[in-house]
């Protein structure tokens, strides 16, 4: 009998037809000239989330790593911005409204795998004050860190050293002597600054300041008409990146001096400076390797011998608006030599006037990929390491002018697990099943059962999954009055039941029955009778199924690349939310695949069913 539930699973994979969130664009016209709105986005029948939908303009297989991509967008037209996680196919996994969100990342800290990222004020002229948050895999928030010293934490840098400690950017306002630069004797500045925190204690264990070690005549930028008040202070350095090597020295970078600087880690002291007006390296590349501007991101690599940035060429304001790109340098310290191994050009030559970010992937051959995130433009390419584009992705309309935009853009492993149990949503002969955050749930198995506390359960249906949201075909011959599903894993364990709630393919409502928080003691696995025996090998065949499925997905999207329709896609202007929704908020939801108004005014007890018309 347990292999013939084996056979029914299997024949359940290969017979019942896929159908799950719709994904990316191809090549869209309409996505990029902002007619589908400048946050195009999708929506989701057993959830309130809202998640990007993304337009590829050039995409290679290469780019399917299993690595999960990592964005914060924000912006005027995403209004309720947050963290998002997005799979190697361009679907959500996770994301939670937390307001405006910089600096997404993944580290490990004391062996654990945490996300981190700032969440704030970031309207503070350029920066902001606001708190780092670190969350662990089940997407709990374990640890809140401020800036020591009574002094605001800033947006643009929080980075896990090898020392299990952090480096945070700072922007203290201070009085200080600006008649070297025309401006008063008592006048103001930012002053950029960083700290080495203790994760733990939130103790300062290195603080170092640029008014301590940089003159205000070797900035790039003039004053603009600030500092003549602690109200409007002039941010003359704007630090926005801090590194440190096995030496113990940091490496960061000044967009306003337009150079990078090595700091020593015991005295403070600038031992040299890359770019800039007092650049102390010979270019190799004929200033190729010592021309950027205005850069971000800069991290050391390979010991201390190379250094990538983005250089984003151009700072907006009326300044020129030159082409930026990513730059992989070779330094040698002790010649002081520094030349270009090599330049990574978008080929939509974009102009990025703040934010960006770099990053090398591992690959294949031992030459890495790099990763360049575009800030101020909602754009992310992948390059080989010779600079050949194999994806470059859109998730913003091209038209827009810092309307979208993500701070950094990374990719990362990552396995998440909720606490929360899966979501579902049951409308006719469809059930639809989702898990925000779940990363290891390969099918999902639909049961049925005849009351609202059954002694007994009769499997239904069981499918791959297949983006954020997949949808399970019911049987017609189904008798069940109540429906649930599993999420199962590669061994057939259940990671998550969804409530069971009550069926009926007559009615014109639909039901979602949304998550509960889940008690995390124990294993978190639990056996599903019928898989055992038969189910490792009805899964070798099944996924043989869903890797055709899949390739013939792929194939009819990439020999299609006209705009298309999307059942599940609707322009959003107001809302990007997640668990924690107001109701007008799930009102503007509206669940656009079932179309309608909400039926009822839910009571106290019965906020986690909802019934749509």
């Amino acid at each position: 009998m347990i292999m013939l539930n084996g056979v029914l699973i299997l024949l359940a994979f290969v017979i019942a037809r896929v159908q799950a969130d719709q994904g990316p664009y191809f090549q869209s016209a309409a996505y990029d000239e902002g007619k589908l709105g400048e946050w195009p986005a999708e929506t989701y029948r057993s959830s309130p989330i809202v998640g990007p939908a993304l337009n590829y303009l050039h995409y290679s297989n290469e780019c399917k790593d299993g690595l999960y991509t990592f964005i914060a967008p924000r912006g005027t037209n995403v209004a309720n911005p947050g963290p998002m996680i997005i799979d190697q196919d361009g679907h959500l996994v996770w994301t939670r409204h937390y307001g405006q969100t910089y600096n997404l990342n993944v580290y490990t800290f004391k062996g654990q795998d945490y996300l981190t990222f700032w969440v704030g004020d970031d309207g503070v002229r350029g920066h902001g004050e606001g708190t780092y948050y670190m969350l662990d895999s089940s997407y709990q928030e374990i640890y809140k860190i401020n800036a020591a010293n009574h002094l605001p934490a800033d947006l643009h840098e929080f980075h896990i050293t090898q020392d299990d400690t952090a480096l945070i950017t700072i922007y203290d306002i201070i009085p200080a002597d600006l008649t070297p630069v025309g401006g008063l004797e008592e006048g103001w500045v930012f002053d950029g600054t960083f700290q080495e925190i203790d994760i733990e204690t939130g103790k300062s264990l290195f603080q170092w300041r640029a008014s301590e070690h940089f003159n205000f005549t070797d900035m790039q930028r003039d004053r603009e008409g600030n500092g003549d008040s602690k109200t409007y202070p002039w941010d003359f350095f704007h630090i926005n990146s801090v590194d440190k090597d096995s030496k113990g020295n940091y490496l960061i970078s000044s967009r306003y001096a337009s150079c990078l600087a090595y700091i020593d880690g015991r005295t403070g002291n600038i031992i040299w400076r890359l770019g800039g007006k007092k650049n102390d390296f010979t270019d190799l590349s004929d200033g190729a390797a010592t021309n950027f501007a205005w850069q971000h991101h800069a991290r050391f690599h390979n010991n201390g011998t190379a250094i990538v940035l983005f250089d984003n060429a151009s700072r907006g304001g009326g300044a020129p608006e030159l082409p930026s790109r990513g730059l992989y340098l070779d330094i040698d310290q002790e010649k002081m030599t520094v030349k270009v191994r090599h330049e990574y050009w978008n080929p939509n030559s974009i102009s990025s006037q703040s934010q960006g970010s770099i990053q090398l992937l591992s690959s294949d051959d031992g030459s890495p990929r790099v990763l360049v995130g575009y800030g101020h433009i909602p754009t992310w390419t992948e390059y080989a390491s010779n600079g050949t584009v194999l994806c470059n992705t859109h998730f913003g309309a091209a038209s827009g002018d810092g309307n979208i935009m993500s701070y950094r853009v990374l990719k990362y492993p990552w396995t998440g697990h909720p606490r929360t149990s899966p979501d579902i949503s049951v409308y006719r002969y469809t059930a639809a099943a989702s898990w925000n955050g779940a990363t290891e749930v390969v099918t999902w198995a639909l049961e049925g059962a005849d009351s609202a506390n059954p002694d007994t359960y009769t499997f239904l249906a069981a499918v791959p999954k297949d983006g954020f949201e997949t949808s399970i075909p019911i049987p017609k011959d189904t008798e069940s009055a109540y429906i649930r599903v599993h999420g199962l894993n590669f061994t057939g364990h259940i990671l998550g039941t969804t409530k069971l709630v009550r069926w009926d393919p007559e009615s014109d409502q639909a039901v979602v029955g949304r998550h509960d928080e889940v008690d995390d003691g124990g294993s978190p696995f639990r056996s599903l009778p019928f898989f055992f025996g038969g189910f490792a090998s009805a899964m070798v065949l099944a996924f043989a199924g869903l890797f055709i499925y899949r390739r013939f997905k792929s194939r009819a999207g990439a020999q299609n690349p006209q705009d298309r329709e999307r059942g599940s896609w609707q322009p959003l202007d107001r809302f990007n939310g997640d668990e924690d929704l107001s109701e007008e908020e799930a009102d503007d939801v509206g669940l656009a695949l079932l179309g309608g108004e909400r039926s009822r005014e839910l009571p106290e007890d019965d906020g986690d069913e909802w019934k749509w018309k």
